[in-house]
């Protein structure tokens, strides 16, 4: 009788282990392809994904379902925290007045003696 506990409850934690680990691989390659967060798919190639992110991915899907115990409710905490998120307004136009730009470069390198305000040759010396 205590061998069937046993072989039942090694066997869940090994069931547990398996799908953690196959959902958390198929999440992280759904977020690098692309497909999450509303992006379409096909962002990056699949390709590109087996070349570069499986063996990384795997191993953190391994580390998962070796601590499924551990990863499951921090992953329904997240999905209950990060599902509501925030609504952000969208972002305006990002950068300064390339001219602005310009004359703060200038103005630094009159400061500094840099560039055109050089006063030496900075191969040959002084």
């Amino acid at each position: 009788m205590v061998l069937w506990v046993w072989l039942g409850v090694l066997g869940g934690y090994g069931l547990g282990a398996v799908v953690t680990a196959r959902t958390v691989f198929e999440r992280g390659r759904a977020c690098y392809l692309g497909a999450a967060a509303g992006e379409t798919p096909g962002r990056r190639s699949m390709a590109e994904f087996e070349r570069r992110e499986r063996p990384h991915i795997e191993g953190v899907a391994l580390f998962a379902g070796v601590l499924w115990v551990a990863v499951v409710p921090v992953l329904l905490l997240r999905r209950l925290v990060a599902g509501p998120g925030p609504v952000l307004a969208p972002a305006g136009p990002v950068g300064a007045d390339p001219q602005a730009v310009r004359d703060r470069i200038d103005e630094l390198e009159r400061t500094l003696g840099m560039g055109a305000y050089e006063d030496h040759d900075p191969v040959n010396g002084p």
